[in-house]
């Protein structure tokens, strides 16, 4: 009779590599890297050929020749001799600006409709209640998109402008006034 043995007196099975998890995750892992990398190849290599068939320059060249358009509003010199380089910084200052009137505009507004809601005044009270229930849960996207097909758009064009007090005028291109010039004289 054959002397007993222990499950733990056995020499383990050896296992397959497959079957352990971490070297299954670092194959993995490879196996994905090795294919991004031919990916990104591929797309570089066909952009590039791409580019020469169709004689288009890449890069940022473009950026010092001459724009050949205007911009209206600008808070730095530009005339349509600038080059695209002046036009992108036009673009982005003007961005600035409008994005630091929004954010003084909201904050005002949104300070003194907080207030407005903790009035005892109950028609300020429920004015603002209701303003801010009307507009909390509506999308930004969406109120601009109001006032552009809903207001800009029923106004008339420039040549039928609305003449207004002061040598106003309004239409769907936006609001119009003179430019004041201050100075010694100017009245």
């Amino acid at each position: 009779m054959a002397s007993p043995t222990s499950v733990h007196d056995r020499a383990p099975a050896r296992a397959s590599l497959l079957y352990d998890p971490r070297v299954r995750g670092i194959v993995v892992q490879v196996v994905v890297a090795i294919a991004l990398v031919l990916i990104v190849y591929w797309i570089i290599g066909n952009t590039t050929e791409n580019l020469q068939r169709a004689n288009i320059a890449s890069g940022f060249d473009f950026l010092g020749r001459r724009s050949g358009f205007d911009i209206s509003q600008t808070l730095i010199d530009y005339s349509a001799n600038s080059t695209f380089g002046r036009a992108i910084l036009v673009g982005l200052a003007n961005t600035i600006l409008v994005a630091v009137i929004g954010i003084v505009t909201a904050t005002i507004i949104g300070f003194l409709i907080g207030v407005g809601r903790l009035s005892r005044n109950w028609l300020i009270s429920k004015i603002c209640t209701v303003y801010v229930e009307v507009f909390r849960n509506i999308p930004p996207l969406l109120v601009i998109f109001f006032w552009y097909l809903g207001v800009l758009a029923v106004l008339p064009g420039a040549r039928e402008s609305l003449d207004l007090p002061l040598g106003t005028y309004l239409n769907n291109r936006g609001f119009y006034m003179p430019m004041p010039i201050w100075g010694r004289g100017r009245g």
